[in-house]
Parts: C-alpha cells; sequence; structure tokens
C-alpha cells in the first residue's frame, strides 16, 4: 500500500501544485493510495507514524523540500517498520532529489518510485536523537539556516523560483555579524582543535543550501559521514572562497579541511546552532553518528 505525504506550501506553493497535477495523473491511471496533507510544521512525522501504523502502507512518497523529507524519515523511523521512501521534489532547495539523482518531472519521478526499478539503501546520520539524511551543519551554515528559514524574503523569492538566493542573500546577512570561536572536534576517537572554526558541516550527500557541493565527496551508503571544516580565514577571504563552494573547487583551499569518520562529536567554546537538513534541531555541543544502511529508497 502507497501513501502520499504532502507539502502544500512547499515551494511557496509549488507543493499543491505538484499533488494537484500528480492527483489528476494517479486517478487516470485507477492508482490506490492514502494522501496526508501538512498544515503546519513538524506535522509530516506524526502523519509518516500514523500512514504506517494505521494505514498499513510499505511505501511513502513525500512530496515536498528538504524539511518534509527530513520529517517523513524520522516519522518512518520511529515505527521501525523498514518503509520505502519515494520523493517528489517540490521545495526550494530540494538538495535530497539533487543528491540522488531524482527526476525533476514530477510525473516521472511518480513513473520511477512506482517501477521499484531505481531502489537503494543509503545511510543517516544520527544527531542527539534525531535523523538527518542529507546534512548537519554547526556555527555558521547553523546560523544561515536559522536565518534563512525566519526570513521574508525567501517566500518572496521562491515566489520568483529564486530559493537559492534566499540562501546567499542569508549568507552575506551572517557573514557581517558571525564571530569564529575555537572548536575541538573529534572523529572516531581522533581529538581535533581550530583555533577560529567558522563551520562544521557532517554530510551524507555532496550539496547543501540549494545546490552547493559543500563536501564533494560525500557517498550516501558507504558507511561514513563527510566532514567539512572552515578555520582561520577572515570575513573577506571567506567570502572570496564562497563562490567556490558551488562546484566544489573549495577542497582545495588551505583553510578548509576534509575528514571522513562514522562518529563525529563537535565541542565549541559557546553554544552554536545546529541545523539537520537545513532544520534547526540543537545547539552544540552535539555527537553525530552515522548508521550505515539504514532507508530504503526508491526513484
Amino acid at each position: 500500500m502507497i501513501g502520499f505525504i504532502v507539502n502544500p506550501v512547499a515551494g511557496n506553493g509549488k507543493g499543491k501544485e505538484i499533488w494537484d497535477h500528480l492527483e489528476q495523473n494517479l486517478r487516470q491511471q485507477g492508482a490506490v493510495y492514502h494522501v496526508r496533507k501538512t498544515s503546519r510544521e513538524g506535522e509530516a512525522e506524526n502523519l509518516a507514524v500514523e500512514l504506517i501504523e494505521k494505514e498499513g502502507v510499505n511505501k511513502i512518497i513525500a512530496v515536498g523540500g528538504d524539511g518534509t523529507v527530513h520529517e517523513v524519515v524520522n516519522g518512518m523511523y520511529q515505527t521501525g517498520k523498514g518503509c520505502l521512501l519515494g520523493h517528489v521534489a517540490a521545495g526550494s532547495g530540494n538538495d535530497f532529489s539533487r543528491g540522488h539523482s531524482l527526476s525533476n518531472d514530477p510525473i516521472q519521478a511518480i513513473e520511477r518510485i512506482m517501477s521499484d526499478k531505481r531502489e537503494k539503501v543509503i545511510d543517516l546520520l544520527k544527531i542527539n536523537g534525531r535523523l538527518a539524511v542529507n546534512s548537519v551543519g554547526a556555527g555558521f551554515d547553523g546560523e544561515v539556516a536559522k536565518t534563512t528559514n525566519e526570513a521574508s524574503y525567501k517566500k518572496w523569492l521562491n515566489r520568483f523560483k529564486l530559493g537559492k538566493v534566499a540562501y546567499i542573500w542569508s549568507v552575506i546577512r551572517v557573514l557581517c555579524t558571525y564571530r569564529p570561536c575555537p572548536v575541538t572536534l573529534t572523529v572516531d576517537g581522533k581529538v581535533i582543535p581550530f583555533e577560529r572554526a567558522w563551520l562544521i558541516t557532517i554530510a551524507n550527500i555532496p550539496n547543501y543550501g540549494g545546490g552547493m557541493l559543500i563536501c564533494p565527496g560525500a557517498v550516501s551508503d558507504d558507511g561514513f559521514a563527510e566532514i567539512c571544516v572552515v578555520s582561520n580565514v577572515g570575513r573577506l577571504g571567506l567570502l572570496r572562497a564562497f563562490p567556490q563552494i558551488f562546484t566544489g573547487a573549495h577542497v582545495n583551499h588551505p583553510k578548509i579541511r576534509f575528514f571522513r569518520g562514522r562518529q563525529i562529536l563537535v565541542e565549541t567554546q559557546r553554544p552554536l546552532f545546529v541545523h539537520a537538513d537545513g532544520e534547526i534541531v540543537a545547539q552544540t555541543p552535539i555527537c553525530v553518528e552515522i548508521l550505515p544502511k539504514s532507508l530504503r529508497i526508491c526513484g
């Protein structure tokens, strides 16, 4: 049995537009399914539990953005039932879709999901009891995520399909005021100190923030997370390096270091905001653990 969880306001209404189109197509095909629509932030998690435990679905298709996927996966994991995840991208960033080469065309995306021919099992990131499918970020990018989610210009730019610009504008805003601080990173027991760290990103896929290749070497099913740390660089230097993230060229920057690990502890001199898949979930200190082969996806 198939269940849909639809976020109508994803992408400033793109979720509703895509679902209306999909629903018409599904009805024409005589498909049998259950559907739940979210009406507030955080609801998709409970709806996923409901669909699995009350309706007996074994495949959930999330229609929305990365936030919707994040909530649905956390709900699925709560049940312990091993449900299969499909995704139709309808958000402003759509990093999950991009990171797993899912189709941008909603009808083609559904056809692929229904065929079950493109199934794979991926890792998850566990942070303080919650799960992330894409990435976890502390420091500068946590502050950027918080600023973007609270910004009025995000909705305005989404109307013109410029969601990526909202993130870039938030980066510039936060860059003017953010203060880097000492950070201690412990990767699989190895302690690595940083004097003036700007950000620590722990990634399961290469991209975040609407397509930026923050961790180009990240692989979603290899049992490791890739970690990017930016430290000991001034504001102007960081601003100059920022465009390189869109192509992954920052891997050669002398102030940017990369690590790989299964268990990552992040301790900071002051509490820093932490995001999981772009949603603020905690403050430092945090422990992030890789959960190998924990989610079945298709599409």
